[in-house]
């Protein structure tokens, strides 16, 4: 196929000299010529680059083969010592980029980026200036169509009948213009329709080169974000449940504290877990830790996540991946919602008491919580019992609740603004086609996750979700900000809110009051 390639742009060369060879006139050449131009222009600016890039992830496919073979240590390691992996410098600075995070992602232990944040079509196209590309078709016609009113105006001037030699001579002016309109057009139609055949199948073979590269790297180097984070919930999982099964089986400890409900019901986790966390539940174990949200202008603390924790006894802390899904799958979740709701209440309280102004905290709540319970009954009620005023906590209520449950959270939605609960969709992931199918939403703020929008092109897509919400008048603040690249493409985007690992970590209830003491202070 790249010999097809080769073969298509020396054809199109050659049949421009013809072209040019056996134009009528000086003005069918004058614009031949420049039709000319403009195509070894996209050649040299478009084909080539994407044939470059083709032959990049070729070479780079190879280095990965070869790295994976390597008997010395990792495939990331071998491709850490090779000098270029594709052997296309724009390509290979990119690539430099992506090793840069990596390695430090790598000493923070955090889950490693996808190197198709990194190199992807997008930050391709960008470096190939797709965007002017495309419009060569366009403007080779154009230039055809204007030859055509320039050849048509030059006949039409000439038209004179004053005598019969006059009207001769215009017959021949006229069919000279005729003969230049029709004989640039063609041309400009011709190139355009060969342009565009070859900038496609070069793209398209770009593209595939680079589908089987990522493939590969996923496979033997690092796989892709989703996976990281599968295999490490399982091994967390099963690194818990094995100490879980180690520990002494006390007092509620054993499927007979779960309830009849419980009883030879699940997986084998759920069976080890369950009573352990009835069993914290009772011992006041489950804790919430705030994550605050941030006026991104001046560093102000505007409001909170609470997100909760299990403080084990034995165990010390353990990630809510080890133990969320479990009372996903039983139906238990809600009411571990139900007693992490209420100490959130009952922290708002005490801070009033203590003179504190509390800022929103903000409380999630799930498809199973909408379709168990009346949540805007439950929050009334909490209001009453602590005292507290509406505007103190945010309900969050996840974008994938709304498309899958969209009746039962709007009438959800709308009782809890009406009893002057702010409302927040969490986890939008920009894609505007999806919410607008959820008819009669009214959020007061949408959350937008930011681990989409990594890499070179993550600026123009953000500017797109940012302009479209000002479109449909929403409040958009961001989540997920790990880095001060990602915080500088939020202020150019006009972004006010957001939280994130960047600006503070999840802290305790008490760090965050000191936090809190310190912002009011300032």
């Amino acid at each position: 196929m790249r010999k097809l390639v080769y073969t298509l742009m020396i054809f199109i060369a050659v049949g421009g000299v013809v072209l040019t060879a056996y134009a009528p006139d000086e003005v069918s050449t004058v614009f031949i010529v420049l039709m000319a131009a403009v195509l070894l222009l996209g050649i040299g600016l478009g084909v080539l680059p994407v044939m470059q890039f083709y032959r990049g992830f070729e070479t780079g496919l190879e280095q990965v083969q070869r790295a994976s073979e390597t008997q010395s240590g990792s495939a990331w390691a071998a491709l850490m010592k090779t000098d270029g992996i594709f052997r296309q410098k724009t390509m290979d600075d990119m690539f430099r980029d992506y090793q840069d995070k990596v390695q430090g992602q790598r000493e923070s232990g955090q889950v490693l980026s996808d190197v198709a944040e990194y190199i992807n079509d997008d930050a391709l196209a960008l470096r190939s200036w797709q965007n002017v590309i495309r419009q060569i078709p366009g403007t080779l016609t154009g230039m055809g169509i204007l030859g055509t009113f320039i050849g048509l105006i030059i006949g039409i001037q000439g038209i004179g009948f004053t005598t019969v030699n006059a009207a001769l001579s215009s017959v021949q002016t006229m069919l000279a213009g005729i003969q230049i309109a029709f004989y640039t057009s063609i041309a400009g139609v011709i190139m355009s329709l060969l342009f565009n055949i070859l900038y496609r199948i070069a793209w398209n073979l770009m593209m595939r080169n680079m589908d089987l590269f990522l493939d590969e790297f996923h496979k033997q180097v690092i796989p892709p974000v989703e996976e990281q984070l599968r295999y490490r919930e399982r091994k967390e999982i099963r690194q818990i449940t094995e100490l879980l099964e180690r520990l002494p089986k006390g007092g509620g400890f054993s499927l007979s504290g779960a309830g009849p409900a419980l009883q030879g019901q699940g997986s084998g986790n759920e069976q080890i877990l369950m009573p352990q966390i009835l069993q914290g539940l009772r011992d006041g174990e489950f804790i919430f830790y705030l994550q605050p949200r941030f006026e991104l202008s001046s560093r102000r603390i505007v409001g909170a996540e609470a997100l909760v924790r299990w403080n084990h006894g034995k165990l010390g802390t353990v990630s809510p991946a080890v133990f969320i899904p479990v009372l996903e799958s039983n139906g238990y979740i809600t009411k571990l919602d139900q007693y992490i709701w209420e100490q959130v209440c009952a922290t708002i309280r005490r801070w009033i008491d203590q003179g504190i102004r509390p800022v929103p905290l903000s409380i999630n709540v799930t498809k199973t919580d909408i379709l168990a319970m009346d949540i805007a009954d439950f929050f009334a009620d909490m209001l009453k019992k602590y005292r507290i005023p509406p505007r103190s906590l945010e309900i969050e209520i996840a974008e994938n609740a709304y498309l899958q449950c969209g009746n039962a959270v709007i009438e959800t939605e709308n009782k809890l603004r009406q009893s002057g609960f702010k409302v927040v969709i969490d986890g939008f992931d920009g894609d505007y086609i999806a919410l607008n199918s959820v008819e009669n939403a009214e959020a007061d703020l949408v959350k937008l996750d930011l681990r989409r929008f990594e890499g070179s092109h993550s600026q123009g897509a953000l500017n797109g979700v940012f302009e479209q919400a000002r479109k449909l008048h929403l409040t958009l603040a961001a989540e997920g900000i790990e880095s001060m690249e990602q915080l500088g493409m939020l202020r150019k985007c006009g972004c006010l809110e957001g939280q994130g690992f960047y600006l503070s970590k999840p802290a305790s209830v008490e760090e965050f009051e000191k936090l809190m003491s310190g912002d009011q202070t300032a």
